[in-house]
């Protein structure tokens, strides 16, 4: 039935692209998921005698048979796949493979909720003091370090000591997950802190979550070598896995981008449960279902120290050079998305077109790595790797020279253009990577007899986190020196002025509220108004307790409308809040809210965010964010590229070598046994 669709939309396609597009892909799909069917090479006489009455009805199908037959030849490189029944080892790594692979969505989704989005969280759903945001930057990121340089070698050694009935791997995993999702929902859900009170929770409960998530991490990372030991099935697991892993990014960069702007705080709120309840479930049906890899007794009753595991590390000179490697490609690779919205916003505007982009990055991410296997088998690891930087980089320097030029105008467009290149790029040096890193388990056995599986896979969770470090310190440096920070506030100060309105249980607080700020705002206009004071007077003034409300950014609230709600549910201009006066009053006896873009009276659009952010954007601010999110990424990923280059030695026929000699050994060990 398979051959008969895909037949069917070959013959329909009116070019040699488009078929040969499908007809490939298609045998791509039919090899990874329907390798069960033993005779497929002989479909011509299976398929004639099937559908022969039909076929002989049917003019078109006449040529649909030709097509049929003729087409069986091109999976003849499945032929050892297909020709003899699967083994029972190779039935259950098909189901490993897929149960692995999917449940990368929700660690992934977990992950880039706080890898990539924490800091944006933070800049523009709180409003900080700039002494305020650099502490918790760097908490998180210093602090955070010296906590994996203790937690992540001591999970690797306790994991690599675990010898459960339940297994090896799934333990840890299970129970990283579990506490991983807990965490999240605290972190994004207790709304009721500001100031430092916030900065010491945040910081308390990102060490929590570093700690809960290495758990899970170095046990799934580390359980991906144990599946298999044969090359072919250890590159489709790590594909799929990688593949689904980008799925989960993007479902998770999506909804923040769909929800985000004039809803920080409630979209991750809604969004961090989301997330941990997929990351919660996904992740215990794995380690329900899942099967590790038999082990040889003498394997299991090994115990590891600490001692020898950063013997293993300092003796494997291939994984030292990979994790370096990995480092540069994750401050790289991270410094974009760490910055989007910042660019976006200064640039085209604040709205919730960025999903346009992230959907854009999600399809291409994907799509390249869905492709990879071909790719690489054409052209080699080594040689794709050098393609997709060059790929990435041209997409690095495009964006970098958008809208300075009318040639090159900066919009969503032009910015998506450009956005494909830099995530195709990427997504295949990054597949190639991984592939790489996970092939060092094997140097390892081959040159000390030992795989240690999750000593060697505990270096790349700790690269990537320490890159999360370095990109912090880059974020918040270009944010502070540029001043885009203080800017920002003007946004941070709406979206959570917007929260405290909508949140007020009566229509006569809301009154109150709004008849405070108008009376703060004339204070604030007047010359020689000192700020500071103001401040203090509003944060202790009734109502305004507790509002997170700061002099300097108290003008941008001006520029928000009060809109009245209808029993429609839609909403009806009433003024804004700079014009509320006695001549426009508020009823008590209808509800309201607060709208930081949209139209007024007269039907003419607003938007107060970029009133106050792009609009008041300067040339250095926007200088400082371009060549953060373009030049900086495109020297790490060079470098990444130099170090593997340089320095590391497994391609496809060393690996092969290895897998060979260690082979022998092993048949050299048990025949010296057996006499």
């Amino acid at each position: 039935m398979w051959a008969v669709c895909v037949s069917f939309f070959q013959m329909s396609a009116n070019t040699v692209f488009v078929k040969n597009t499908v007809r490939r892909f298609s045998a791509v799909i039919f090899a990874t998921c329907f390798c069960r069917i033993e005779n497929f090479c002989n479909a011509k006489e299976n398929i004639s005698g099937q559908f022969s009455f039909f076929l002989q009805k049917n003019k078109a199908c006449v040529i649909l048979n030709k097509v049929l037959v003729f087409r069986t030849e091109e999976f003849v490189c499945m032929e050892k796949v297909l020709k003899t029944e699967i083994t029972a080892e190779d039935r259950q790594f098909n189901i490993n493979k897929w149960l692995f692979g999917v449940s990368g969505i929700g660690r992934d989704m977990s992950y880039q909720l706080i890898a990539s989005f924490l800091l944006t969280y933070i800049q523009f759903g709180m409003t900080l003091s700039i002494v305020q945001f650099t502490t918790i930057s760097l908490l998180i990121g210093i602090a955070g370090r010296i906590w994996d340089a203790i937690n992540d070698p001591m999970m690797g050694a306790i994991i690599e000591g675990t010898h459960m009935k339940f297994g090896k791997f799934r333990p840890w995993i299970l129970i990283g997950a579990i506490l991983t999702g807990t965490i999240i929902i605290v972190m994004f859900n207790v709304q009721n802190l500001e100031g430092w009170s916030f900065v010491v929770f945040m910081a308390v409960m990102y060490l929590l979550w570093e700690s809960a998530f290495t758990m899970n991490d170095i046990g799934y990372w580390s359980m991906l070598a144990s599946l298999s030991s044969k090359k072919e099935q250890r590159n489709s697991a790590t594909m799929l896995t990688v593949v689904f892993a980008g799925l989960g990014a993007f479902i998770a960069q999506g909804g923040i981008s769909f929800l985000y702007p004039g809803n920080v705080r409630q979209a991750f709120r809604w969004i961090s449960i989301g997330v941990a309840v997929i990351f919660m479930v996904m992740q215990t049906v794995m380690v329900l279902f899942i099967r590790e890899r038999p082990r040889a007794q003498m394997e299991v009753s090994e115990k590891v120290s600490l001692k020898q595991m950063w013997n293993t590390i300092r003796k494997n000179d291939q994984v030292l050079w990979m994790t370096l490697s990995m480092l540069f490609y994750n401050i790289g690779s991270s410094l974009l998305v760490g910055l989007a919205y910042n660019l976006y916003y200064l640039e085209i505007g604040y709205d919730g077109n960025a999903i346009v982009f992230i959907a854009i990055f999600g399809v291409f991410n994907i799509g390249s790595q869905v492709f990879y296997p071909k790719l690489a088998q054409k052209l080699g690891r080594k040689k794709l790797q050098l393609i997709s930087i060059i790929i990435a980089c041209v997409g690095y320097l495009g964006i970098a020279l958008l809208g300075w030029t009318s040639v090159l105008p900066f919009n969503l467009i032009t910015l998506s253009i450009f956005g494909v290149f830099v995530f195709v790029g990427q997504a295949l040096f990054y597949m190639a990577s991984i592939i790489n890193m996970t092939n060092c388990v094997e140097y390892n056995e081959y040159k000390r007899g030992e795989r240690n599986e999750a000593v060697v896979s505990t270096l790349r969770p700790f690269m990537a986190k320490f890159a999360d470090a370095l990109k912090y310190g880059i974020i918040t440096l270009v944010l502070t020196v540029s001043m885009v920070y203080g800017l920002s506030q003007n946004i941070s100060t709406l979206e959570v002025q917007k929260g405290h309105f909508d949140r007020l249980e009566t229509t006569a607080q809301q009154i109150e509220y709004v008849d405070k700020v108008t009376d703060y705002l004339v204070l604030v206009q007047q010359d020689g108004a000192n700020l500071e004071e103001l401040t203090t007077a509003m944060q202790s003034d009734g109502i305004l307790k507790g509002k997170q409300l700061d002099a300097r950014y108290l003008s941008a609230l001006g520029d928000v409308a009060i809109m009245q709600k209808t029993e429609d549910g839609s909403t009806v201009f009433v003024a804004f809040v700079r014009d509320m006066t006695q001549n426009v009053p508020m009823d008590e006896n209808k509800n309201y809210t607060m709208v930081i873009s949209g139209t007024d009276a007269d039907g003419v659009p607003f938007n107060a965010a970029n009133d106050n952010f792009k609009d008041d954007g300067d040339i250095s601010m926007r200088l400082w964010i371009r060549i953060a999110v373009t030049i900086v990424p495109a020297v790490f990923l060079l470098l990444s590229l130099l170090v593997q280059n340089k320095k590391f030695i497994i391609d496809e026929k060393y690996y092969d070598m290895m897998l060979e000699e260690i082979e022998k050994r092993k048949n050299a060990s048990a025949q010296q046994n057996e006499q």
